[in-house]
């Protein structure tokens, strides 16, 4: 246990590698906000100077040259901005008027701390450093500067501090220090994360800091917090994919429902969201829907969280080249770890279950992950069903999860339409029994029938659950119906000729065949495949490989050709590393869709032993070992890893 707590601490040797080029990162994010910090600067306090602070305590008139002081350095800094040698030091005038603002706000805080009003803003000061990108001793030194100002300043000037009010308030006050620090030392672990995965979120994680900025801000106005959150919530939650072959539809109904001023809003743990993403170029629509554990406020941050993650992942596709060149197995897992880490520093707090999925719009085919989420249904020929049947993934934030991964998919064909939904489409209260007891709906297949009821309308399917009883949970659905071809490759070559070669074990023969049909049709996927298949036979594994890449476009379902690619690459690439990792992305392709493939982690194993990638070798080495101790290829790869 003592060993855990202190790896916890310890500092990577990653951190120490990049701790100036992760510095620079910083200051590079906080010079982007220096006008608008500086222009919100000037203004913020204007209003407590000119009126507010004389009004409230007279006895103190030197509280304003506070104010204006910080009015003058906003102004002095956003005029400074705008010559062109001041830039190198905006990230340092950044910093400087936040230690401004807090050091100057808990002087004057110190000498009249009798005031709960005043407290209370010194602690929305203290929680502003905590979304600022600096580093976390940094962070330490102001918060104990600040710490050491105000109680010099209490000692100073003697506030009467006895009263309930002023004891209620310095005990906020305390709990706000501990919150800020605490909560900054999670947001430095957290970039530097995001900071090794990509530097090219480092804009998103600024995004999120100003989120989590803005919601500590309001933590006093308990009456805007949901209103803010939901607000939040509102661009996290968009389908931006644009409509094709594939039209994906939402419906949110979040089941805390309030009124902030004269507006009407929802708040829950339910969010959707997709967009349309290019891998290996290929288009596709990604989806998401979540279910983050929690009511209200505390669903809302982990779909909050949940949203933020995703759409930045989103975007790094968008506009990282090596992103887009992955295929969509990869593309799948990595998009769960990056979620799945984020969710696991909350130690448990924060669990999310969720379907995420990459629609081909080529081929309508499948490819999806489902964190313990309900079952994606499809609709086809009016007939709804579910298209899987067990679970193998925990939900994201679930320790020791990594194991259960696995990338489902599933073919769609023309008019067919797939929805994924939360527990609220199953979580009906059906009245109650004779004893008064309430009666939630335990048949899942009631959604099934609405779906065939209502045709896949998703208001009417709303429409529909309400008349079956009162929806107890928060509601969210993702209808996707395909309009684009959707069907397994058809080969219109004549095999027969090719049959009486393979009866007669003339491969040769048949090999000679099938190139010239391949010269007069060189899309016909069934002589494709039957051309790889002789060529691996043969050994002829370059002409096998291109073959085995051309068909794996054609028909992405067939695991089998996914395989001898894979091996087809790994036999002719040499010393080629390009070619061996491209056997190596097929051999993953392979394993994140069927984990307990002997010869597929048998591949992969020795793919990743050419590459010295040694330790994936191992691992996937073991896992062999686990299933067949015996066999020749282990037993060989043993000897070649000795």
């Amino acid at each position: 246990m003592l060993e855990k707590i202190k790896a916890f601490f310890r500092r990577s040797e990653d951190r120490k590698k990049y701790a100036g080029e992760f510095v620079a990162g910083m200051d590079l994010q906080l010079q982007g906000f220096l006008r608008i910090g500086a222009l919100i600067s000037a203004v913020a306090w204007l209003e407590f100077g000119l009126k507010t602070d004389g009004l409230l305590h007279p006895e103190f008139p030197e509280l304003r040259y506070f104010r204006f002081g910080l009015t003058a350095l906003g102004v002095l800094i956003f005029l400074a901005s705008f010559v062109k040698p001041f830039m190198p030091f905006a990230a340092n005038s950044l910093k400087f008027l936040v230690f401004y603002i807090t050091l100057s706000c808990s002087f004057f805080t110190g000498r009249i701390a009798d005031d709960p009003n005043y407290v209370s803003g010194l602690q929305i000061v203290i929680m502003i450093p905590i979304a600022a990108p600096i580093r976390y001793r940094l962070f330490m030194v102001l918060m104990a500067i600040s710490a050491a100002t105000f109680l010099t300043s209490v000692l100073i000037y003697n506030p009467p501090l006895t009263t309930p009010s002023t004891r209620y308030s310095m005990n906020n006050l305390v709990i706000s220090y501990v919150i800020a620090i605490a909560f900054s030392y999670i947001m430095d672990r957290v970039r530097f994360d995001s900071f090794m995965k990509t530097k090219k979120i480092e804009i998103k994680n600024t995004e999120i800091e100003a989120q989590i900025k803005r919601i500590n801000e309001l933590k006093t106005q308990q009456d805007g917090d949901y209103f803010l959150t939901s607000q939040l919530l509102h661009p996290l939650a968009l389908n931006e994919a644009v409509p094709s072959r594939v039209r994906v539809e939402f419906l949110t109904e979040q089941k805390k429902k309030f009124q902030f001023k004269h507006w009407h809003s929802e708040i829950g743990g339910d969010i959707s969201s997709s967009n349309t993403v290019y891998l290996r170029n290929k288009k596709y629509v990604a989806f998401m829907n979540g279910d983050a554990m929690g009511k209200s406020i505390q669903g809302a941050g982990g779909a909050l969280v949940l949203g933020t993650v995703f759409k930045s992942f989103l975007h790094r596709t968008q506009n990282d080249e090596m992103s887009r060149f992955m295929f969509p197995e990869q593309w799948l897992r990595d998009c769960y770890d990056e979620l799945h880490h984020v969710m696991i520093s909350f130690d448990g707090r924060m669990l999310v279950s969720a379907v995420i999925g990459l629609i081909d719009e080529d081929s309508g085919f499948l490819y999806y992950i489902n964190a313990e989420h309900p079952w994606i249904v499809i609709l086809r020929n009016g007939e709804a069903r579910f298209i899987e049947e067990e679970l193998t993934l925990r939900k994201l934030g679930m320790p020791e999860n990594d194991e259960l991964f696995r990338v489902k998919t599933y073919r769609l064909l023309k008019g067919d339409q797939i929805f994924a939904g939360s527990d609220g489409r199953d979580d009906i209260s059906l009245g109650r029994d004779d004893l008064g007891n309430s009666m939630i709906n335990t048949d899942e297949t009631l959604f099934l029938r609405v779906i065939e009821q209502t045709g896949g309308d998703l208001t009417r399917i709303r429409e529909e659950l309400l008349q079956k009883g009162d929806i107890t949970d928060d509601l969210s659905l993702v209808r996707i119906l395909y309009d684009g071809t959707g069907h397994e490759p058809v080969g219109r070559a004549d095999m027969s000729v090719i049959k009486k070669y393979a009866q007669s074990k003339d491969y040769e023969g048949a090999i000679q065949e099938l190139e010239r049909m391949y010269a007069d049709n060189p899309h016909d996927p069934k002589v494709v495949y039957e051309l790889a298949l002789l060529n691996s036979r043969l050994k002829n594994f370059t002409r096998a490989a291109a073959l085995g890449e051309e068909y794996c476009t054609y028909d992405p379902s067939d695991l089998g050709m996914i395989y001898l690619t894979s091996r087809a690459l790994k036999y002719c690439a040499g010393g080629d590393k390009s070619l061996m990792k491209r056997a190596a992305d097929y051999g993953e392709r392979l394993i994140l869709r069927e984990p307990m493939s002997f010869h597929g982690i048998v591949n992969l194993s020795d793919i990743y032993r050419r590459l010295e990638k040694r330790d994936k070798a191992e691992r996937l080495l073991r896992k062999a070992e686990a299933f067949d101790p015996e066999n020749r290829a282990v037993r060989k790869l043993q000897q070649l890893m000795s």
